[in-house]
């Protein structure tokens, strides 16, 4: 049987940077909630020493909790935590305020791309708006109550784009195959530009694009490019990836939007 823990206890002991014993907080559809009952997804913060902590992500399959991903803790000098899982890394630093934190993350580069706020650390427990930024650019805003969001969308040529997300939709539209399989296949799909190759041009592109009432990508647009060549290019290798199963809200197909990077590295 799983363990069932007092959520107050839990979001208590989260204030701290690293609690003495293991915290666990268990979700239904990202809300938390107060016991482990219906629950599809915990998140379980093990305490290695007093710099460091093990925060693994799991999901309710097959009647057992499966590990989805591990991501190790680290306290800075400065102040803030380095967060990394040996494919990527981020940085999220806390300003202390009367109710919670002031929260920042940045990237591997020192981007700032996430800011808002928390009434805990780890794991955040997101309360108002929180914004998403690209180079200094605002590019999406997710509200939440008590950790649960309401409204969640795209800035893209100042409209406001629903995102894929259960603010928006009952159930998400998914590629067959999961993240993985669409990962593979986006990167299947890109041609890169002979022009680019030759002379030796790398870039990124940043995509936004719905999810039709068909599971088919349409409406797709350069959200962040200053390459013609490869916003064309990511542009063709996203219109090829059409396996999605569709998003649905009160029995209803919906469409939704999601941002995809378009990555151009020479090997």
């Amino acid at each position: 049987m799983r363990t069932v823990l007092s959520f107050l206890f839990l979001l208590i002991s989260t204030q701290f940077a690293f609690p003495q014993q293991d915290t666990i907080v268990y979700y239904k559809k990202y809300i938390p909630q107060t016991t482990c009952e219906g629950a599809d997804q915990q998140i379980v913060i093990q305490r290695k020493n007093k710099l460091s902590s093990i925060m693994m992500t799991c999901s309710w399959k097959e009647n057992k909790w499966k590990v989805d991903k591990t991501e190790i803790i680290k306290l800075q000098k400065d102040g803030s935590y380095k967060i990394s899982n040996g494919s990527y890394c981020y940085q999220r630093s806390y300003k202390k305020i009367n109710d919670g934190y002031e929260v920042q993350e940045f990237n591997h580069k020192g981007q700032l791309i996430n800011k808002g706020l928390s009434r805990t650390r780890f794991p955040l427990h997101r309360v108002g708006q929180w914004q998403n930024l690209n180079d200094g650019d605002i590019v999406g805003i997710s509200i939440y109550k008590e950790e649960t969001m309401t409204k969640s969308y795209i800035i893209s040529n100042e409209k406001h784009l629903p995102t894929n997300t259960y603010a928006n939709a009952d159930s998400l539209a998914v590629y067959t195959g999961g993240e993985e399989a669409y990962s593979k296949a986006l990167a299947n799909n890109i041609v890169y530009p002979t022009i680019c190759q030759e002379n030796g041009i790398t870039g990124r592109v940043l995509v936004v694009f719905a999810i039709n009432e068909h599971g088919i990508p349409t409406e797709i647009q350069i959200l962040k490019g200053e390459n013609q060549y490869f916003n064309e290019a990511a542009i063709s290798a996203i219109q090829k990836c059409k396996d999605w199963t569709p998003a649905f809200k009160n029995g209803q197909v919906v469409k939704v939007y999601n941002i995809a990077p378009v990555n151009f590295k020479l090997q």
